[in-house]
């Protein structure tokens, strides 16, 4: 992986003033941080505006999220107003649906469609799956300030034609403009391992098994990746909305962005409250927020 690009910097940099003094406790170091806080990669304090104008100056900025968890997809709503505030030329892209249902999205933001006929025409139960109501105020948001909405995925069958047959074994014309992924980095393939060894089937598949399904990520992650970087033309700000393991430690995407010589991008999650008084893993983002939960009532 490549090194990380500095962010809005603020506890590395006063680092170096600290040596000689004793180390603080794991309480002291990270003081916990309030619901609506942004953390830099580091784990310490941004200024709402700053962070906003940093990630606005960005080609590409991605939003993790947990599909079924409402509270990420309000985060996201969030940062996607603020940041069409600054950046009002921006397009928002979905891993939710292949490319094939572009044609729906683009009636969607254009009024066309109604959301019984938008899920019809993008088919979204079989495309997506999830409950479409954590996504309407996102599609809303696109509709009501005409932001267009990017389709960054593809069918199931075009990622099993390209891992099983090859590149070479789907004409260019039905790739999408697709081109071979970069190879996983060892830390990404270690991760991968992990992910796959949990499977029921992971013993029965073995080394071979291992390999399709990395092979079948990285289409996953360059698929988004090529979308993405499509939707860069005429300096508009793309920002990204997927799973949070395509992002994560700068593995996935990220990696394939660089790849394709877009490098100017951030990778931003979100974090749960209880997570608030922990630094974030090393690497593991460009940015962080904290999630506002108290909203949820216990059954």
């Amino acid at each position: 992986m490549p090194p990380r690009r500095p962010t809005v910097c603020l506890a590395r940099c006063v680092a170096p003033l600290l040596v000689g003094f004793p180390l603080l406790s794991d309480a002291q170091a990270a003081p916990c941080h309030a619901p609506g806080q942004w953390l830099d990669d580091a784990g310490a304090p941004i200024a709402t505006d700053v962070m906003m104008h940093d990630l606005a100056e960005q080609t590409v900025v991605m939003l993790g999220e947990r599909h079924d968890e409402t509270a990420h997809h309000r985060w996201q709503l969030q940062t996607l107003a603020g940041l069409h505030a600054l950046r009002p030329d921006m397009v928002i892209g979905l891993e939710m649906l292949p490319r094939k249902a572009q044609p729906a999205l683009d009636d969607w933001v254009e009024g066309g469609l109604s959301e019984a006929a938008f899920l019809e025409a993008s088919d979204w139960s079989d495309a997506w799956g999830y409950d479409p109501e954590l996504y309407w105020p996102i599609l809303h948001f696109a509709r009501m300030q005409g932001v267009p909405l990017k389709a960054l995925n593809v069918s199931t069958d075009l990622q099993r034609r390209l891992v099983e047959g090859g590149w070479h074994a789907v004409p260019p014309e039905g790739r999408f403009g697709m081109t071979a992924p970069a190879p996983a980095s060892p830390a990404y393939r270690a991760d991968l391992a992990d992910v796959f060894a949990a499977h029921d089937h992971a013993a029965d598949a073995g080394e071979k098994g291992l390999e399709r399904f990395i092979d079948a990520q990285l289409v996953w992650d360059r698929a988004m990746a090529s979308g993405l970087a499509e939707a860069t033309a005429n300096d508009r700000l793309v920002v990204g909305l997927m799973g949070l393991r395509h992002l994560s430690d700068g593995h996935g995407v990220p990696h394939q962005l660089d790849d394709l010589g877009i490098t100017e991008h951030r990778s931003l999650l979100p974090r749960r409250p209880d997570d608030a008084c922990r630094p974030p893993p090393a690497g593991r983002a460009d940015g962080f927020f904290i999630l506002d939960e108290r909203w949820e009532e216990n059954p």
